[in-house]
């Protein structure tokens, strides 16, 4: 290793005896500045503070409109004959409209194609499809909830489609 000590000195031959007095000035003054710091200024061990946290303002109790100044939820009829019309009714499902849909003067292959492709909507955007009648279907969104069976409650109140 003695070899790579002459190489180095031969390079640079100064270097280490600049870096050993910097540094042996560095610990002297370091240690110059340890003296001068009184006691009572030392770092002590410290309590850490307590955290407190802030007070959530009681709440107030909160006012309901009633019901009449609420935004009323507005029941779109469609009588569809083409297929052409779901998009306008998939547009009522987007727009959070809820649509009973009457396929009584619909073409049975028609009426077919508008439920698959209105169910699928309904699916798509949380909704559900429920059946009326033999012939009418209501579509609702997902801020609508339907509740019960309405053919079954049609059916015991004696009305039969």
């Amino acid at each position: 290793m003695a070899w790579l000590d002459n190489i180095r000195n031969a390079m640079h031959p100064y270097d280490d005896d600049y870096i050993e007095n910097e540094e042996r000035a560095a610990e002297e003054e370091f240690a110059d500045q340890q003296d001068d710091i009184p006691a009572d200024d030392a770092v002590e061990d410290k309590q850490p503070r307590p955290v407190f946290s802030r007070r959530e303002p009681k709440s107030q109790p909160s006012y309901s409109a009633p019901a009449q100044e609420k935004q009323k939820m507005k029941l779109k009829f469609v009588h569809p004959e083409q297929f052409d019309e779901a998009a306008e009714i998939a547009d009522s499902l987007r727009a959070h409209q809820a649509v009973l849909m009457n396929l009584e003067m619909t073409e049975t292959d028609t009426a077919r194609r508008l439920l698959d492709f209105l169910s699928g909507a309904a699916y798509a955007l949380g909704g559900r499809v429920m059946r009326v009648s033999a012939q009418a279907y209501i579509i609702a969104p997902t801020n609508v909830d339907l509740v019960g069976d309405a053919v079954a409650d049609f059916e015991s109140a004696g009305l039969y489609f």
